[in-house]
């Protein structure tokens, strides 16, 4: 039987400070609005901007610092509601960039 890994995060935060964009859908402008206790409207307003070329929409901030979300104790503050491409690193998607500085660490599994 051959064994699966898991990815452990290590909460460091330093994939949430390496320069990016986070791209957001529908189902993450839902969460993260009823997270923070904001309409989808108010919530749109104050935290997304429109992606280039039009393509959806990100969340606003410098695309040169760290996540608008990430607390000064270098934790998640919507970290239950984040969204999917923070939730889909690194299993689905990875940057060399965040590896380089990422403390998690893949794990066996049985």
């Amino acid at each position: 039987m051959e064994a699966r890994a898991r990815f452990v995060c290590a909460r460091c935060g330093a994939c949430c400070r390496v320069p990016g964009v986070v791209r957001v859908d529908t189902e993450d402008v839902d969460r993260l609005a009823d997270a923070l206790g904001m309409t989808v409207e108010a919530f749109t307003a104050t935290h997304t901007v429109l992606a280039p070329g039009r393509t959806g929409l990100m969340l606003a901030g410098d695309p040169e610092g760290p996540c608008v979300f990430l607390g000064e104790d270098g934790l998640c503050k919507v970290h239950a509601a984040r969204p999917r491409q923070c939730r889909d690193y690194p299993a689905r998607w990875r940057s060399a960039d965040i590896a380089r500085v990422c403390q998690g660490s893949w794990r066996a599994q049985g």
